[in-house]
């Protein structure tokens, strides 16, 4: 795991080699960024924003932050093709999140307004369709975005989910909520705290977890909530259909949450990060159909002994998809924008590539799972894409 993530790591990184020549102009036109690539399903896709409150919970889990646990969530989800006004950005807030990320870290804030200028698929506050979709919950991972795999998300939402994605407060790497109060992570893991003992990183760590997990259960109560009682949303989602994925710790969070909650039916992870998972939890059943995509190695880490033992144990079926070529920040939208970011946390493997094969694998195992579409074989993918291996546990 390394400290930054995501947008917030390219934008250091990449600022450390240009910054030394000069001003925020030659940084704004230096970087190229693409836009989101086109989506392939049939339907347009819709986007809102919400503001959730939890009352039930605490903040976070130390001393010095009190009040009720509040959450930023973005769902994206098929829309209606009349009254489609205006475009998504990328990065909500992006004036905010620009003198934010600037007065905090040092970032240009032309930077920032780069990123900004990307151009969704996605439509602000559309239409949504009836259609009694099946939910996906995405989970960022550490000191991440709820918007890390926007790719991803509106390629579902495009083939007929309801997507939703929360920044797990103090967790992600930046959060805006309501009143644009802004809200900085205070999320550690254990190789990024080198003064903290193996002991106190592992309690913290659970806790963390323990947190996300409670996130996800309490966003499926809410939303199915909204989604039978808000006029716009009736008939639109079936909230007896969910399944859930995630990066990295985000990865971890979903495969705790299929063992904790039982309205989930499904659960796919993006190169997740399996060691805060507990040796009881390991030894457990998870009794949900399993699909994990990734890295072909974690190095001299024992997180690939721990996929292993809960494949093994899961009564239903279980698959790992490793990816010649790739690196951890090549399952999020990391790799998608820049060349520059193959110095930066992503390997070899061409985006388009890694995109397509996330892409489909991920619709062909939610729409088995969840749609009862064409069955899930993992040996069609090996003929289709020379980049990867699959293992049946």
């Amino acid at each position: 795991m390394k400290k930054l993530v995501f947008y917030s790591r390219l934008i250091l990184l990449t600022i450390s080699i240009l910054i030394i020549n000069g001003c925020a102009t030659i940084i704004y036109n230096a970087i190229p960024l693409k836009d989101i690539s086109k989506t392939s399903g049939k339907y347009y896709v819709g986007t809102q924003n919400y503001y959730l409150v939890d009352s039930s919970r605490s903040m976070w889990f130390t001393d010095d932050i009190s009040g009720p646990r509040e959450i930023s969530v973005k769902i994206w989800y098929p829309a209606d093709e009349k009254n489609l006004i205006k475009k998504a950005p990328y990065v909500d807030d992006e004036e905010l999140i620009s003198e934010a990320l600037s007065n905090r870290l040092g970032v240009p804030k032309a930077l920032m307004r780069r990123a900004g200028g990307i151009e969704c698929n996605s439509w602000l506050d559309a239409i949504p369709i009836k259609g009694n979709f099946p939910i996906l919950i995405y989970s960022h991972g550490h000191q991440s975005l709820k918007i890390a795999n926007t790719f991803q998300a509106e390629e579902l939402a495009s083939n007929g989910y309801i997507v939703i994605a929360p920044d797990h407060t103090y967790d992600a790497a930046i959060t805006v909520l309501d009143n644009q109060r802004v809200i900085y992570s205070k999320s550690k893991l254990p190789n990024n705290d080198q003064q903290a003992s193996k002991q106190e990183m592992t309690e913290r760590v659970k806790k963390q977890l323990k947190i996300r997990t409670a996130d996800i259960s309490f966003l499926i109560e809410t939303m199915n909530h909204k989604f039978s009682s808000d006029n716009k949303f009736i008939g639109s989602a079936d909230t007896s259909r969910i399944g859930i994925f995630g990066h990295s710790f985000g990865g971890c969070t979903s495969i705790m949450s299929g063992f904790n909650d039982n309205r989930i039916d499904a659960v796919l992870g993006l190169d997740a990060y399996f060691l805060p998972l507990s040796a009881n939890i390991i030894k457990k059943d998870m009794n949900k159909p399993f699909v994990h995509l990734g890295q072909v190695s974690w190095g001299n880490s024992n997180n690939y002994k721990l996929m292993e033992a809960i494949g093994k144990k899961n009564s239903k079926p279980s698959i790992h998809f490793s990816v010649d070529g790739s690196k951890h920040y090549d399952f999020t939208d990391f790799s998608q924008f820049t060349r520059l970011t193959k110095k930066f946390g992503s390997g070899d493997v061409s985006p388009k590539m890694i995109r397509k094969i996330m892409n489909v694998i991920m619709i062909d195992f939610f729409n088995d799972k969840l749609k009862s579409g064409r069955k899930f074989d993992p040996d069609v993918y090996l003929e289709a894409f020379p980049e990867i291996n699959h293992y049946v546990y």
